[in-house]
């Protein structure tokens, strides 16, 4: 009988009685280093809302006997935990978004239902004092603390209160060849508005040709330049319907602008109403929010308010990867290191017309921002309009440098506040203080730890051909073997 013993490492080979001089390999060395470098970065990163019934008492003391203590106790990971959010009386404290911030309107409707199903199972004397919650995926779990007034024991009250099952509301059909009017304003900027008409043209239009442009400049010494632009970049599309609208005006005003737009379009024949995307010349977009744009707007009863990407300042984020910067159109991806969700911006909003207008339209203000948060107040003040709010990942605020130069301005604080969040991360700007204070290197310090996985293809490669290398040895030894038995008998 031949009995082969397969080689680790470097230990000696037996095939059959032969010893055989040790063997170089690779095989168990590279399968650890390989692992180390899957797993340790993946390590190290980890570590650096309801329907149906009311609140419910839970637990084995004084609650639901059918229920253990630990109820509800969903499935959680390092990477995923259900974090709870703390709140008192008046604030409410998250991991996410602010560090604290007042109950909301909704936020105390849904915790008052908790804090009266608590009341009722404890005695009348208990005074609230703090609690946390948070959503699970089929309901949602409320934690309570009461003191005793008469000088008992403290009480903690678990509750847990169960969604229903999702059932339809309605079902409606989308008709997405509906031309959308996208409307923008400009002063200057030609730069700007030549980068915008070239994405429009290349990226967008050849997806999403159901489309419309109307531009309204205020009058400055670029105007017959950016006309000229405008004729240039579209006399290749012919079908395409665009109208640059100039005023007899030099004090730039958003608002006016928009509202002058919305009253000079005309309603096409056949068509009961125009749909309206009113945009910013910094603000690019995908083909695919069209189509939310279209679906997230009903005539008379809906509104679409995305929430924007906002990019960083280029400058300042890919040198921190070691990267160069991209074109424009390269940058529009949604990525914890690029951006952020900008949620106090309203400017962007998809409506139709006949809805626009009834709001009033936008104010004529002639400071920085303000317009688009007064008209969105007036839509949220509709009762038969309803507001649909949502982060879009196919719209994007590409970073400019922003000037805040009205110190008297009432906005020039919430000027300042833009200006710095659009700049970078909590950490790419501590970053850079580190550099100018310190004069630390950080060029490519957030790609570093993934320097590790260019050599993961390599890696494998050689612990195949180890393998490989090993087996037709062990093969070739064991032929040799039997050869050799062979000639002796």
């Amino acid at each position: 009988m031949v009995r082969t013993y397969w080689p680790v490492g470097g230990m000696e080979v037996r095939v059959g009685g032969a010893k055989i001089r040790k063997v170089p390999c690779m095989a168990v060395g590279l399968t650890v280093l390989c692992c180390f470098l899957y797993l340790a970065p993946v390590s190290w990163l980890s570590v650096s809302g309801g329907g149906g019934a009311g609140p419910t008492v839970v637990g084995e003391e004084e609650g639901d006997p059918l229920l253990p203590f630990n109820f509800p106790h969903p499935a959680e990971n390092i990477n995923e935990d259900l974090v709870f959010r703390y709140f008192d009386s008046d604030v409410s404290y998250q991991t996410d978004g602010v560090a604290g911030r007042s109950l909301t309107r909704h936020e105390v409707t849904l915790l008052q239902s908790a804090r009266e199903a608590a009341t009722r199972h404890l005695r009348p004397a208990h005074a609230f004092l703090s609690g946390r919650y948070r959503w699970l995926p089929e309901g949602v779990e409320y934690d309570l603390l009461y003191k005793d007034e008469d000088g008992g024991s403290d009480s903690r009250v678990t509750l847990y209160q169960k969604l229903e099952s999702p059932r339809v509301v309605r079902s409606m059909a989308v008709n997405q060849s509906k031309v959308v009017n996208v409307v923008i304003t400009l002063q200057g900027r030609v730069n700007k508005y030549a980068t915008f008409l070239d994405h429009l043209v290349k990226k967008v239009l050849p997806e999403d040709p159901n489309l419309t442009l109307t531009v309204i400049y205020f009058s400055d010494q670029y105007l017959q330049e950016a006309r000229d632009l405008t004729a240039t970049t579209f006399s290749t599309l012919p079908n395409f319907k665009w109208n640059f609208i100039p005023l007899e005006e030099t004090d730039f005003s958003r608002g006016r602008g928009m509202h002058v737009a919305a009253q000079q379009l005309a309603v096409p024949s056949g068509e009961s109403d125009q749909l309206l995307f009113f945009c910013d010349v910094d603000v690019l977009m995908h083909p695919d929010f069209f189509t939310r744009c279209r679906s997230n707007t009903k005539p008379g009863l809906q509104v679409y308010y995305p929430v924007v990407f906002s990019l960083y300042n280029p400058g300042l984020v890919y040198p921190l990867l070691d990267r160069p910067v991209p074109s424009v159109s390269e940058q529009l991806n949604v990525d914890v290191q690029s951006g952020f969700w900008r949620t106090f911006g309203y400017g962007m909003a998809c409506m139709y017309r006949q809805d626009y207008l009834a709001t009033g339209g936008f104010p004529d203000l002639r400071t920085w921002g303000g317009e688009d948060v007064t008209l969105y107040k007036q839509f949220l003040e509709m009762e038969h309009i309803k507001v649909i709010r949502a982060p879009d990942p196919s719209l994007f605020h590409v970073y400019h440098h922003k000037e805040c130069g009205d110190t008297d301005s009432e906005s020039y604080v919430a000027c300042l506040k833009s200006k710095v969040v659009t700049e970078g991360s909590q950490m790419q700007l501590g970053l850079t203080l580190l550099k100018v204070q310190h004069g630390t290197d950080l060029e490519g310090i957030l790609s570093k730890r993934f320097y590790y996985f260019w050599l993961l293809p390599y890696l494998f490669v050689l612990l195949v051909i180890s393998l490989l290398t090993n087996l037709v040895q062990a093969l070739h030894l064991l032929y040799t073997k039997r050869a050799r038995t062979l000639r002796n008998l």
